[in-house]
């Protein structure tokens, strides 16, 4: 029994001293020096580093690199505050404006992913990342200006206008100048932009008065978006309808001889037009020209000097740019062409809202019959409807700042939670997009009580009005 005991005690030692022998086996070997201390790295060795707190590969960056990395993220133009009318407008729509986050989220996660992460953010620093998302989350907010010049479209004829533009003539002139370019085969809500432009432009035509002159150019139709054909289509602008009355057959089938094709001649087209209506002076002629792009100009010309020197010619054409679904650089550009020809600028998205803008011209032209009708001018009463633009356009400003508010709040999140930045910062970050959806709001009230009051004015009070406080101040505080 003694013996059989002893031979139990052995089996359990053995097996005891086995599992100790595999556990110390699957402990990684520590190499020693012959001192028993574990050997130095050498200076200068790489090792493999672990994945940062965005699950890229860290590269060591220092604290100053990060800095700087972010610092390049910023964009030239956004304000960290807005707090003026002045300052929503020049900012420049970020990279996603008009998108839903929700929408785009891989694509927006990409970008977010390329922003440093940085322990324990300063102020400074803080700032910086939210400069950073303004660049791609910054919306561009409805302009003012807009309401006002509709409202300088209310009075046309008026004999309280001085400017000879607003004053009716012998003759009602319209020409359209159309963009080709390859971009308009984009599609908007289930036609591609040209289709869509192609059909308000018969309706548009189709509804002015019988005595009122037409024409139309169009320009970037040859050639194609490449390189070897840029000369071809920087050189096409073509008066494909020319100052005539409408014509159905002959309008149709000037419509059918081009499609969307290649580059984008802004200025050179607008040159072209000087010379379809030299011979329409502005002092027997009321010359309206609505210029419709959906991009900025790709030929190397200026369209802003060539829109200047058209309004300043002779022919003394009312200049209306009409910007159809442009991104932000292109909406600056546009806005920049109508402001140098002393017109108005227009963003519109589709069909039905090219064929609204159209409808103002069409509106301007029967006031135009009636004049030459020798019927006596009566100011149409139009205070009723510009009170709903004016509420209308307070409301988008809103739900724009919301939108806004919306995208920058899941982009922090996202970084938040995914610890690409620190809990902190996205703390900071809030209370800054908070701050500045509160501004936007307020904004928005103090434009709609000052549009109003410029709607309950005559013209020359409007005038006065927009001189002492909007013109000097777009402030509005």
């Amino acid at each position: 029994m003694r013996f059989v005991k002893g031979i139990f005690a052995a089996i359990l030692l053995f097996s005891l001293l086995t599992a100790c022998s595999q556990e110390a086996g699957n402990q990684p070997e520590t190499p020693q020096t012959t001192d028993g201390q574990p050997p130095s790295v050498p200076s200068g060795t790489e090792t493999q580093q672990p994945p940062d707190k965005t699950g890229e590969t860290n590269t060591e960056m220092s604290r100053e690199e990060k800095i700087k990395a972010l610092e390049a993220m910023v964009k030239a133009g956004p304000l960290l505050k807005r707090e003026t009318t002045e300052d929503f407008l020049n900012t420049p729509p970020g990279l996603f404006a008009g998108k839903s986050y929700d929408d785009n989220k891989e694509e927006i996660e990409t970008e977010l992913k390329k922003f440093p992460y940085i322990e324990n953010p300063d102020e400074e620093i803080a700032n910086l990342y939210y400069l950073a998302l303004l660049g791609l989350f910054a919306e561009s907010y409805p302009d003012p200006q807009q309401i006002i010049d509709d409202m300088k479209m209310d009075y046309f004829g008026s004999p309280e206008i001085e400017d000879p533009r607003y004053q009716y003539k012998e003759n009602y002139n319209v020409e359209i100048i159309l963009d080709a370019s390859g971009s308009m085969g984009a599609m908007a809500n289930g036609k591609t932009r040209m289709e869509a432009a192609k059909d308000a432009i018969k309706a548009f035509a189709e509804s002015l008065p019988p005595q009122a002159n037409v024409a139309l150019r169009v320009y970037g139709h040859k050639g194609s978006g490449k390189e070897s054909d840029k000369a071809l289509s920087c050189g096409s602008s073509d008066l494909v309808y020319g100052m005539q009355p409408y014509n159905k057959e002959k309008l149709q089938s000037s419509l059918n001889q081009f499609q969307p094709a290649g580059y984008t001649p802004i200025a050179y087209s607008l040159q072209e037009a000087m010379k379809d209506l030299s011979k329409f002076s502005g002092d027997k002629n009321t010359n309206m020209i609505y210029l419709v792009s959906d991009g900025i100009e790709t030929c190397g010309g200026n369209p802003a000097e060539a829109a200047k020197q058209l309004s300043q010619s002779a022919i003394t054409p009312i200049i209306n740019v009409i910007g159809f679904g442009v991104d932000g650089p292109g909406q600056q550009q546009l806005k920049e062409v109508a402001k140098a020809a002393g017109g108005r600028y227009v963003l519109i998205q589709d069909q039905k809202e090219l064929q609204e803008e159209f409808n103002r011209g069409k509106e301007i032209a029967d006031k135009w019959k009636k004049w030459k009708a020798d019927a006596s001018y009566q100011a149409f009463d139009t205070r009723i409807s510009r009170k709903t633009d004016i509420s209308s356009f307070a409301a988008d400003w809103r739900i724009i700042a919301g939108d806004e508010s919306y995208n920058m709040n899941s982009a922090i999140t996202t970084m938040g939670a995914d610890d690409m930045i620190p809990d902190e910062l996205a703390n900071r970050l809030r209370t800054m997009k908070d701050e500045q959806k509160d501004i936007a709001k307020k904004k928005a009230d103090e434009l709609e009580d000052f549009l109003d009051s410029l709607n309950d004015k005559s013209y020359k009070e409007t005038v006065n009005a927009i001189n002492n406080k909007f013109a000097q101040n777009t402030k509005t505080n």
